[in-house]
């Protein structure tokens, strides 16, 4: 939307009569919410808004109050919804509960009780979207309102905002829901008060939030102790604890434990309490036996324990904690675990000896060292987590062990193989480097020699024939040398690399 639409759109709203420019506004900003930037939305609000106010004042004007404070409401839904503006939004709502309150003493004066005392009841449910729980206006009406020629109840209803006063400061519920069946119940009755029922419904919502704060639920949970290494056809005791760990009392806590057909048990299996304060405890024992072997159709078995009781509030609250696992084999686990745990100690040992009748070079000992050190951690954890019972985590680290070994056994003997065949490599090279610089050192005698030959011949007088051939001779010498001493650099080359 382009600054000069925007400005044109203001202009022509100001020019229209006040309900249609306020009508079209709220049209226009509901647009820009769906199809505008944020900046824009907030702009459009903010002139929503001013229109409200303007038209709230008229209205007061005219005396049509009601409709003003229908005004603000609206300017209030905005301001806090929209522009997220609480200054705003609670000048709006007080002021609408003003006019609300003055259109009461009208409606009292000309002694239209339901109606008065729908707007005063209307007027201070909208004051409690600002936390003002003001109800002096409401006790002093008490007096002048005829409760019996009421037929809506005028005496209930003006009695929802004090209950929900109570309900806050005495922290009840109980009354809270009272409030709002009378709510429900009473003002949409009331042909001036039914239009805020959106917001009267708001504020109980807010009530119930800030109650909600304050109150302080009960919260059960279990502590299961079943032995861990169980046999199929043991008897064994299983302890089941629940705890209120809430801030709350639990009332008419029952529970039953479900404990499946194939146990057989001992004791009964539900119970029931009056009252569980916070951090109080119930605790029941059972004993429990296991299907023998040649009967069990499985090896794990699942216990849930079924929990009833009613908050502060009065609700019943059910769950269902668990599933909790009976989990049984044919062996002990301690005697599967050690046995296990012994054939791979085994494993360890023969692979030591194995190396031990190895003479391995010394590159190779840091490793032995360190998956030898590594082997036994393992099977050190292991021993740890069978006498803690942890059995679970015992399988994974016995296959981490045999990978180690298998790994170790499968790649050792080439690794050895391929260090030995580099080593020859390595040592042969070096006997070939030897040969060469002796060969190198026993041609540098022998140039010298026929240098000192040459220099003879250069001084003694030969034919031109001669002195030809002595220098090719020399040259060829020369760069035999040359080739040999190339070669020695390789050789040297690829042995410092091998080293």
């Amino acid at each position: 939307m382009s600054e000069d639409f925007k400005l044109e759109l203001f202009a022509r709203l100001d020019k229209l009569p006040m309900n249609q420019a306020v009508a079209e506004a709220l049209q226009v900003l509901e647009r820009i919410r769906t199809e505008g930037s944020p900046e824009e939305a907030n702009q459009a609000a903010k002139h929503a808004v001013e229109l409200l106010w303007l038209n709230s004042e008229r209205m007061r004007d005219s005396k049509s109050l009601k409709n003003a404070a229908s005004q603000l409401a609206t300017a209030y839904t905005i301001a806090n919804e929209v522009l997220d503006d609480k200054e705003m939004a609670k000048k709006s709502i007080l002021q609408a509960a003003e006019y609300l309150i003055q259109a009461a003493n009208e409606y009292l004066i000309w002694e239209d009780v339901d109606s008065g005392t729908g707007m005063l009841t209307t007027a201070s449910l909208l004051k409690f979207l600002a936390d003002d729980y003001d109800l002096s206006l409401i006790e002093s009406k008490k007096g002048t309102i005829n409760f019996g020629r009421s037929i809506l109840g005028a005496d209930q209803m003006i009695e929802i905002p004090e209950l929900l006063v109570q309900s806050i400061n005495k922290v009840d519920p109980n009354m809270l829901n009272k409030a709002k069946q009378r709510c429900l119940s009473l003002l949409p009755r009331v042909k001036d008060a039914a239009e805020f029922m959106e917001l009267i419904n708001k504020s109980l919502m807010h009530v119930e939030q800030r109650l909600s704060k304050s109150i302080e639920f009960p919260d059960i949970k279990s502590i299961v102790e079943i032995p861990k290494d169980l046999v199929l056809g043991q008897e064994f005791m299983a302890k089941f604890k629940l705890k209120n760990i809430g801030e709350g009392n639990a009332k008419d806590v029952s529970y039953s434990i479900d404990i499946p057909t194939e146990l057989r048990v001992i004791g009964t299996t539900k119970d029931s309490v009056a009252e569980m304060k916070p951090g109080d405890e119930v605790e029941k024992n059972l004993e429990l036996t296991l299907p023998e072997a040649e009967t069990a159709t499985d090896q794990e078995y699942k216990i849930h324990i079924s929990l009833s009781f009613k908050d502060i509030v009065g609700n019943m609250q059910t769950q269902t904690l668990g599933p909790f696992s009976v989990v049984a084999g044919t062996v002990s686990k301690a005697e599967e675990t050690e046995k296990a745990i012994n054939t791979h100690n085994e494993a360890l040992s023969a692979l030591s000896s194995r190396i031990a009748g190895i003479t391995l070079p010394n590159v190779f000992q840091p490793f032995i060292n360190g998956m030898t050190d590594l082997a036994s951690d393992i099977l050190t954890k292991c021993k740890t987590y069978r006498e803690t019972e942890e059995y679970k985590l015992i399988p994974a680290l016995l296959k981490v062990f045999e990978d180690l070994i298998s790994k170790t056994n499968e790649t050792m003997p080439d690794a050895i193989a391929n260090y030995e065949s580099e080593k020859q490599q390595f040592d042969d090279l070096k006997e070939t480097l030897n040969t060469l610089a002796k060969k190198v050192d026993d041609l540098d005698q022998y140039t010298k020699k026929i240098q000192d030959i040459a220099q003879l011949i250069n001084e003694t007088e030969l034919t031109e024939e001669g002195q030809i051939l002595i220098k090719r001779a020399i040259q060829e010498l020369n760069d035999a040398s040359e080739s040999l001493t190339e070669a020695v650099s390789q050789v040297k080359e690829l042995t410092e690399e091998k080293s």
